[in-house]
């Protein structure tokens, strides 16, 4: 007996050798972590350590479940997961037992995820479900079954059969008694797609939802907006009535092709295509004049804000541009005659085609997601016009005023512009 104990200390003495020991500054700062839950320094395993631990710990309740948690945006989930049956008995109270009895016909049904308040739960069978349930209030959830999926998505131009595809929706389908239903995200999470499919072959229709998730662009510059023209063109091929088609596909078989829709109706479709082209128009004029805007979707805009920043856009993209059907009456000006009208005779003696331009005005001020930018001053260019005089010379004498105008030749061009 003495000879093993004498070799097996041996044995962790040689193990040892080469091993620092753990320095002063050190201990303390291990009995202060245990103590507080706050380290000095980073311990690269910290995070992985506590969730092994609580899984460990909630896991010797109850052997017969596996447990996994997880920590994200404050908010500490729990899964627990059988490894064998288990017999419990689950008691709800009040009207969350209604409403648990309407989500739990869904999840049967449908396979939609149940998820209720579990302040009105008591649970009894299991020392792991009690010690979850009794520790603080949160969400009871049951999870349907799923499989991964991937939706496809394009649209078509009926008159042209022009064709444009988007990125996979990549998600899940869960499937229930009556129909199953599918839940995916593209675009890095922004776009939300889900529907929910009948088994009977005789209902053909599909309760499509279609979701941007704006949260993800909060705070990002408006001229850096991820994935923006992706979704710019997915809403607005829509409300411009293209047909809508899907197919859904499991581990790479098509398992379901939809027929085509049109959605150019659908509120929701109409109110995002709306909001795009409202960011669309501010990112153009915010690039143009490097301004630094950020994104928010917490904002309120009229339509008569909405028409100004379109207005602006399509200055400073080059479209604000007419031809001589296009105006009402020719441009004037007013001249103060010199001695002997000379300026008056200079100005009838030009014969060549002449390039005028006027500032409209100095700098009007724009609203772009409730920040108030004040604009440059605004250029009106006459291109290819020539000077008239109305007023006839031999009536005229120094300091008077005459009115002339710039008529439009072949060549006229009328551009509205801003200062550079």
């Amino acid at each position: 007996m003495l000879k093993n104990w004498k070799e097996r200390a041996e044995d962790t003495a040689r193990a040892e050798l080469g091993m620092k020991l753990p320095s002063h500054n050190e201990t303390i700062d291990t009995v202060a972590a245990a103590l507080t839950g706050l380290p000095k320094s980073y311990i690269a395993h910290a995070i992985s350590n506590v969730h092994q631990a609580s899984e460990k710990s909630l896991v010797n309740l109850d052997p017969r479940f596996l447990v996994k948690t997880s920590h994200c945006d404050g908010k500490t989930s729990v899964g627990i997961y059988a490894k064998e049956n288990v017999q419990c008995s689950m008691k709800i109270s009040g009207e969350s037992a209604k409403q648990f009895l309407e989500k739990y016909q869904q999840l049967l049904e449908h396979g939609k995820d149940l998820e209720i308040e579990s302040d009105s739960i008591v649970i009894e069978g299991s020392d792991l479900l009690r010690e979850v349930f009794e520790t603080s209030p949160g969400v009871f959830g049951i999870a349907s079954r799923k499989m991964e999926a991937t939706q496809k998505l394009w649209l078509v131009q009926k008159d042209t059969n022009q064709m444009e595809s988007y990125d996979d929706i990549l998600g899940d389908v869960s499937f229930g008694t009556k129909s199953f239903t599918f839940e995916g995200f593209a675009c890095d999470k922004l776009f939300k797609f889900g529907y929910q499919k009948s088994f009977d072959e005789n209902d053909d229709k599909v309760n499509i939802t279609m979701t941007v998730c704006w949260d993800q662009w909060e705070g990002v510059s408006v001229k850096f907006l991820p994935f923006f023209d992706k979704l710019h063109s997915l809403f607005e091929r829509m409300t411009d009535g293209w047909e809508l088609f899907t197919s859904l596909e499991v581990k790479g078989d098509r398992v379901l092709a939809s027929k085509g829709i049109f959605v150019n109706e659908w509120e929701y479709v109409l109110d995002t295509a709306s909001f795009l082209h409202y960011v669309a128009c501010s990112k153009i004029v915010i690039q143009y004049f490097e301004w630094e805007v950020p994104f928010t979707s917490k904002i309120a805009y009229t339509s008569e804000e909405h028409r100004k920043i379109f207005e602006v856009a399509s200055v400073v993209e080059g479209k604000q541009v007419y031809d001589r059907d296009s105006i009402s009456g020719n441009a004037t000006g007013e001249l103060v005659v010199d001695e002997d009208c000379a300026n008056l005779v200079a100005l009838g003696r030009i014969d060549q085609l002449s390039t005028v331009k006027f500032v409209v005005n100095d700098g009007e001020e724009i609203m772009i997601f409730g920040i108030l930018l004040t604009l440059p001053r605004k250029i009106v260019t006459l291109n290819g016009v020539l000077p008239k005089v109305r007023n006839e010379l031999g009536s005229l004498k120094k300091g008077d005023v005459v009115s002339f105008e710039f008529v439009p030749q072949e060549s006229f061009s009328f551009t509205i512009g801003y200062e550079s």
